[in-house]
């Protein structure tokens, strides 16, 4: 069976879990966990910079491993749709897939405000205000989880908008159904009618499972108690900018 790939290629912090607990309901359709093929695809493709490499002359058989990559690790998942979350998103990932013929795709972006991500991990960490700024670097690096997920926002929105879909955090929280919904039209694929929104189940697609409140979809959003500095807010007011103008009412 043909299975069609697209990506979900967000923020961590933003829902992801919530909706993998949702979509994977349908026995067609999957959210992966976080997916080791865009490194897996990144290191192979370097390989043609390698000394062996260039004493190799089968070009094309070297490609037909990348070309079938997703054909090969979703080889024992049972679903139609697949949407793989990883970092397809930043500019050298998506131009491996421009260049192993993967597009057009389609991509989503989850997103909430900057500083809730932050309070978010913060909390989920036991850190402390006084570790805001070390760690807001930490996560902005250009090989970091937010600073990656940054690249990518940045590069979609700018050079393959009519392709991507971002899904606000509140809006998945609040008005679940329409959202998943939204998500199924954008990606062109019939409406499971058996999705619940309440009795989550902690499953996760494939031998993969994970933690959520199951009774209700609900927002948290814990920013009290941590306050971005604003030398931090300077550093990196590109993103802040982008952030804002994602989230506005």
């Amino acid at each position: 069976m043909e299975k069609k790939i697209y990506y979900l290629s967000g923020f961590f912090r933003c829902g992801n879990t919530l909706l993998r607990s949702i979509i994977n309901q349908n026995p067609d359709f999957c959210i992966t966990p976080n997916s080791i093929l865009p490194e897996v695809a990144y290191r192979l493709h370097g390989l043609k910079q390698h000394y062996i490499y260039k004493e190799y002359p089968l070009n094309k058989d070297f490609d037909c491993i990348i070309k079938n990559i997703f054909k090969n690790y979703y080889s024992l998942y049972k679903q139609k749709y697949i949407l793989e979350q990883g970092r397809w998103g930043t500019p050298a990932n998506f131009n491996i897939l421009k260049e192993y013929g993967f597009l057009p795709a389609k991509f989503i972006i989850l997103i909430r405000p900057f500083v809730e991500i932050v309070s978010s991990f913060m909390r989920l960490n036991n850190l402390s205000q006084p570790q805001t700024a070390k760690q807001c670097d930490e996560l902005m690096e250009e090989h970091a989880q937010i600073g990656q997920a940054f690249l990518a926002l940045d590069f979609l929105t700018k050079e393959y908008k009519e392709n991507l879909l971002i899904i606000k955090y509140k809006d998945l929280c609040s008005n679940t159904e329409e959202t998943i919904k939204s998500i199924y039209d954008f990606l062109d694929i019939p409406y499971y009618q058996k999705h619940r929104f309440t009795n989550l189940e902690q499953v996760d697609g494939h031998n993969f499972q994970t933690t959520i409140r199951t009774d209700k979809t609900e927002q948290k959003v814990y920013t009290d108690k941590i306050v971005i500095p604003l030398k931090v807010r300077e550093k990196y007011k590109n993103v802040y900018k982008l952030f804002k103008q994602f989230n506005k009412e």
